[in-house]
């Protein structure tokens, strides 16, 4: 159940075609407003209908209900050779209207293969005794235990037959991806998974080591950066990796309260010394002189100051900040240049309101590769080294590359840390 007793499903709904009185309902767990005595008679072509139709997700709703389904059609000359040489059924979920029916989807679908499976190896489906005997009470202990796990069931549907549904796992929209973005695994990846992803992508998982930015990346997998972004979104929203700062000695981070879960928790504890062990290192590292590194970023202190604070010799300090920014324990502390030029926002301002979008945007792409616009508050200084500018210690902006094109003197910044 939900947190406001509403069930996550009302009921199923079993129904065939009868040559004679059409689409009937033949079992449903419960009444619905779907109900033959109900408002079944609206939508009963629906349910069981012509060929063009099968196969496909069926969604209906009725007032305050939803109802899913998934029709069946068996063809067969002789076994269905007194009903039209044919069979046709769906079992449907009946569920809340304000619920998502692609969270419903692959259970309805999966559901209407077994049971066509078990129809046409034991006619399980058209022998009336079997189907009293195992199909009813079937059909009753999947609600309830949908029901109850809120996500999933395993129900014995006939002899060694198993019926495995789960409700597909809501997930928010990825994130946007950055170039100076840095992914990180947080899953462990099966072999026969990757096997089964594009080639581009594989080349993309191939590159990823906690330390490349996403930029980096398109660059040594020879890959358009659209399409690396695009990627790494997928991977994402598939919860294989997240999103991380670049690592620098220069970064600043600061502690946040997550830091009571890693002190509370003794397997969290183990899996960080086991990742941040140097390699190499005689000794193997002790929670206590980890946790102590990390409680040392305090008021957004430098990782450099921390490592030489610290001289922790068998810690890798990048693994350890990388891990603990991937897991929450460190906040990285952007820090964005302001230009005190007013003219690059005068510019802004003049190119967004003179001509349309298709003529302004590749304007301003091609203006934003001078370090004079990227200094407008909106880019951290990795979002700048992406484009090849750094500024030194005394905050002033030098080109990375010969070749980037040179930089005209700025009068001031203001530098701001978030």
């Amino acid at each position: 159940m939900t947190s406001n007793s509403t069930p996550v499903l009302y009921a199923i709904q079993y129904s065939e075609f009868d040559i004679k009185k059409g689409a009937c309902v033949y079992y449903e767990t419960m009444k619905t407003n779907f109900s033959e005595d109900q408002k079944f008679h609206w939508i009963r072509n629906f349910v069981c209908p012509e060929p063009n139709l099968q196969n496909k997700l069926i969604v209906l709703s009725i007032e305050n209900q939803k109802l899913l389904g998934c029709p069946v059609i068996i063809s067969d000359g002789e076994k269905y050779k007194n009903n039209r040489n044919e069979f046709r059924f769906n079992a449907c979920f009946i569920i809340p209207s304000q619920a998502d029916a692609l969270k419903y989807e692959v259970a309805v679908r999966k559901l209407a293969k077994y049971l066509r499976t078990l129809e046409i190896d034991s006619c399980f489906l058209t022998d009336e005794s079997l189907k009293k005997q195992f199909l009813k009470p079937a059909l009753d202990e999947i609600v309830r235990q949908i029901n109850d796990s809120g996500e999933q069931c395993s129900v014995k549907m006939y002899s060694s037959v198993f019926v495995n549904l789960k409700l597909l796992e809501q997930r928010a929209e990825p994130p946007p991806v950055a170039s100076s973005d840095v992914p990180m695994f947080c899953n462990n990846i099966d072999l026969s998974d990757l096997e089964q992803m594009d080639p581009m992508t594989q080349r993309v998982i191939a590159s990823i080591d906690g330390l490349r930015h996403v930029n980096k990346i398109s660059q040594d997998t020879d890959t358009e950066l659209a399409l690396v972004k695009a990627a790494m979104q997928n991977l994402i929203y598939h919860n294989v990796i997240r999103l991380v700062p670049i690592f620098s000695y220069k970064n600043r981070y600061i502690v946040t309260p997550k830091i009571h879960e890693l002190y509370a928790d003794v397997n969290l504890q183990k899996e960080l010394v086991f990742f941040v062990v140097r390699n190499g290192a005689k000794d193997c590292a002790s929670f206590y002189e980890c946790f102590r590194m990390i409680c040392a970023f305090d008021h957004g202190s430098l990782v450099k100051d921390v490592v030489n604070k610290m001289k922790a010799n068998n810690i890798d300090e990048k693994k350890l900040v990388q891990y603990c920014a991937l897991k929450g324990y460190l906040r990285r502390v952007r820090e964005y240049r302001i230009s005190m030029d007013e003219s690059i926002y005068m510019n802004n301002n003049t190119e967004t309101s003179n001509g349309n979008a298709e003529e302004v945007e590749p304007a301003k792409s091609k203006f934003k590769k001078t370090i004079r616009d990227l200094c407008d508050g909106t880019n951290d200084t990795d979002s700048i080294a992406c484009h090849g500018y750094i500024f030194t210690s005394r905050s002033i902006p030098t080109a990375r590359k010969p070749t980037q094109q040179p930089i005209t003197p700025m009068d001031s910044y203001l530098t701001l840390w978030k």
